[in-house]
């Protein structure tokens, strides 16, 4: 980005979910980065060694001007100061109407959701599907008056949504339909393509005429991500070296990886052209050209540099000593361990137990999963801020440092 940082204009924002990982982020964006720490302290780096030397991330991204409020079902960890917290449960009316009476937002930012991983189908489907219509009629005005009029909504929606976890996804764009149904493998998938396909059907439609996009991210990682650089730092630091050298599949699979801080980007450069165009409407000067609109659309966000698989999981051990040259890796085929993965799945399910080796883990493994972001780059005016080595180190140093600091209060 240029030296001069670009002002967004927000209004009174209300993060939904804004204490969760995603959430926490653009709450920090929209504050303008109070979180701000060097990334790297927690890292090996030998004196004079400038791999770690970050410009501050309030530096690269734009200034914002905004109030800010959260919503979440619990907020008591990761806030913010700036910011002011609110519990509530979206899928109840009156709950969101107490919410919206004290903070009237003119913008809503939804990332809220229960954890992929947790599989719970109910909890999903409330949450995701009749939580988010809720936040929209609520911010709609169709359930009453609450003294503001929200203009904007943007949905956090999923990459995964035009995925049925099997198939190689090479640069496919936001034309490719939702998978649903029995070719759809993962439920949390199928209910965020209800949640979006709800999001955009909404558009223009509420009493308020209130604007909505959905942003689509990509493999998220970076400072509190509590599953995939978790994960893969958990298995790089209890594996012997002869474990960490398999590696499953050729590596010949790209696969996409987004800092989140650049997902966080991504809702809030939508959410301010989302304003514009209400604003654009309400004082009756039209709105974009078709081929420039937000509103009604869903954008694929990513770091635009897919990486091989495992450069990428061997490049997070790396940085935690665990290093892997690559004559040194033992490739095992893919096939072989998905047929393994699928039996110890069945025999440890006989006693309720996941085992570490499943099919899902084997064919996420070895997939091609990439998305194109020429539709982001055209109408949002979107590029990724933080390149993906600089990502990488931030995930890591902050799981690194938070280790360190348990280990201390452990000492004392």
């Amino acid at each position: 980005m240029s030296a001069k940082r670009r002002t967004l204009e927000l209004g009174n924002v209300l993060v939904v979910g804004g204490c969760g990982f995603l959430g926490w982020h653009i709450v920090d964006h929209l504050l303008n980065f109070p979180s701000e720490t060097d990334p790297s302290y927690a890292l090996p780096k030998p004196v004079g060694d400038a791999r770690f030397e970050y410009p501050t991330l309030g530096s690269r991204y734009p200034d914002y001007h905004s109030t800010v409020s959260v919503v979440d079902l619990r907020t008591t960890n990761n806030r913010l100061p700036g910011a002011k917290y609110y519990d509530g449960d979206i899928t109840s009316v009156e709950s969101m109407l107490e919410v919206f009476r004290a903070v009237k937002p003119d913008l809503v930012i939804h990332t809220a959701s229960p954890s992929m991983i947790e599989g719970n189908k109910p909890l999903l489907h409330k949450v995701n599907v009749e939580g988010t219509r809720t936040l929209l009629e609520v911010a709609g005005g169709e359930h009453g008056d609450w003294g503001g009029q929200c203009k904007a909504f943007v949905y956090t929606s999923s990459s995964s949504v035009v995925h049925d976890t099997q198939s190689d996804l090479k640069n496919v764009n936001e034309e490719w339909p939702y998978i649903r149904g029995p070719a759809q493998k993962e439920y949390y998938s199928e209910t965020k393509a209800d949640a979006e396909e709800l999001v955009l059907k909404y558009n223009k439609k509420s009493p308020n005429q209130m604007l909505t996009a959905a942003i689509r991210p990509a493999g998220i990682h970076g400072e509190k991500d509590t599953t995939v650089t978790h994960k893969i730092l958990e298995h790089g630091s209890q594996a012997s070296d002869r474990v960490l050298r398999m590696q499953l599949g050729d590596n010949d699979n790209l696969f996409d990886f987004t800092y989140v801080g650049n997902v966080a980007y991504g809702h809030l450069l939508a959410a301010h052209r989302l304003l514009a165009s209400y604003d654009l409407h309400a004082a009756g000067k039209g709105g974009p050209l078709d081929y420039e609109r937000v509103d009604g659309e869903a954008f694929n966000i990513t770091n635009d540099s897919p990486v091989y698989f495992w450069d990428v999981t061997r490049a997070m051990w790396a940085l935690i000593n665990r290093v892997v040259e690559p004559e040194q890796v033992w490739a095992l085929p893919e096939g072989l361990l998905e047929t393994v993965g699928g039996l110890a799945e069945t025999v440890m399910g006989l006693f309720g137990k996941t085992p570490r080796l499943t099919a899902r883990t084997v064919r996420y493994s070895c997939m091609t999963r990439y998305y194109s972001t020429e539709k982001a780059k055209h109408r949002l005016a979107y590029l990724p801020v933080v390149p993906l080595d600089e990502g990488i180190a931030r995930a890591v140093g902050y799981i690194v440092a938070q280790q360190q600091a348990d280990a201390g209060k452990k000492a004392l």
